[in-house]
């Protein structure tokens, strides 16, 4: 997981509709308008992306169905562990659905890689993907959570110990269970550590950090697909943010408050909370892929959020308190639906 410190950015107006938000930068840019109409809506990088996943699928479709065969093609760890991921997301994923509550869980596999040239065999990868299918349902099976679907899945290469290879496995499952509407002006939360809100409620469960969070997810919408096409996602990753990393006029886009005291007691009332609502969508879907230089189609998939204290801040280095927040990006390509196919549950509720 990468943990990134942002030392400035020229911010732009944050209090915009998310529903701009979103339609800005959902649409793809440089549509390629080829000679063959069925590849209209598809960009080169697209039809390139297709093309190499629909060989991979085949490859991996091939040895399932001929358990004898070795092929002994090999392809170098990075590349293995990405296609496998690539796969399995688009087999299983509905990232560009609307989840009000998520849920992410972790755990590792081992896979057998010949270390003196980081190479992985095609028959290890297919064993390793069905390995992952069966980690990835039980924790499906696990969530507690109701109208559940897969949202995202991240692999990430570990250490290499005696020609295997650690991979960890982050696992987010949304529920589709409600649409998002404002705070009120009257709505008051603690900041965090599941406090509850201020009368006293919902302590041990929520907080303003969860409320916002869930608030965001709810609002992450993604335009539809023209008929016969759909979104696949690539590669993926995870970047925590502490919420000092941008800010507007002196005030920080995400939460984050200096205080000499400890402990501290914060309330977030109606328009603190909707000020922080907007200004995350706002660093999740532009500053922060601005900042990084990411094209149109690299998106944000998931805020996870809670609210800490810190004695040293992470950035700071100063007493403080913040909504530390993890964000899952991945880039979405648009591909032909008689290709690959529709996702499909990875079990049957």
């Amino acid at each position: 997981m990468k943990q990134i410190k942002l030392f400035s950015a020229v911010l732009a107006a944050m209090l915009i509709s998310s529903a701009a938000i979103f339609n800005a930068c959902s649409k793809q840019e440089n549509i390629e308008q080829t000679t063959n109409p069925e590849a209209v809506y598809m960009t080169a990088a697209d039809i390139q992306f297709q093309n190499e996943l629909v060989n991979f699928r085949d490859k991996v479709k091939y040895i399932q169905e001929h358990p004898g065969y070795k092929s002994g093609e090999v392809m170098d760890a990075d590349s293995a562990i990405l296609h496998i991921e690539t796969l399995f997301n688009a087999t299983y994923s509905f990232a560009d659905e609307r989840y009000g509550k998520t849920r992410i869980d972790t755990a590792s596999i081992l896979i057998d890689i010949d270390s003196s040239h980081d190479e992985v065999l095609l028959d290890v990868m297919v064993t390793t993907l069905d390995e992952i299918i069966n980690v990835v349902t039980q924790i499906y099976l696990d969530c507690p959570l109701q109208n559940k679907q897969i949202v995202i899945l991240n692999l990430t290469k570990g250490a290499i110990t005696n020609n295997q290879l650690e991979v960890e496995l982050r696992v987010v499952i949304g529920d589709k269970i409600w649409e998002w509407e404002s705070f009120g002006e009257d709505e008051c939360w603690w900041y965090g550590e599941l406090e509850g809100d201020c009368d006293g409620n919902y302590a041990g469960d929520l907080d303003g950090a969860i409320k916002i969070q869930d608030e965001v997810n709810a609002s992450l919408y993604y335009i539809d697909c023209p008929e016969g096409y759909r979104w696949v996602w690539g590669e993926t990753d995870t970047y925590t943010l502490y919420g000092d990393e941008f800010d507007e006029n002196g005030d920080y886009l995400m939460f984050y408050v200096e205080d000499p005291n400890y402990p501290v007691d914060y309330e977030m009332i109606g328009e603190e909370l909707n000020f922080h609502y907007y200004g995350t969508l706002q660093v999740a879907f532009v500053e922060f892929p601005d900042y990084l230089n990411k094209p149109s189609n690299w998106l944000c998939l998931n805020v996870a959020m809670e609210g800490k204290e810190y004695n040293q801040h992470p950035n700071t280095l100063n007493h403080a308190i913040c909504h530390e927040s993890e964000l899952d990006y991945a880039y979405r390509y648009i591909v032909k639906v008689d290709v690959l196919g529709p996702p499909i549950q990875i079990i049957q509720q």
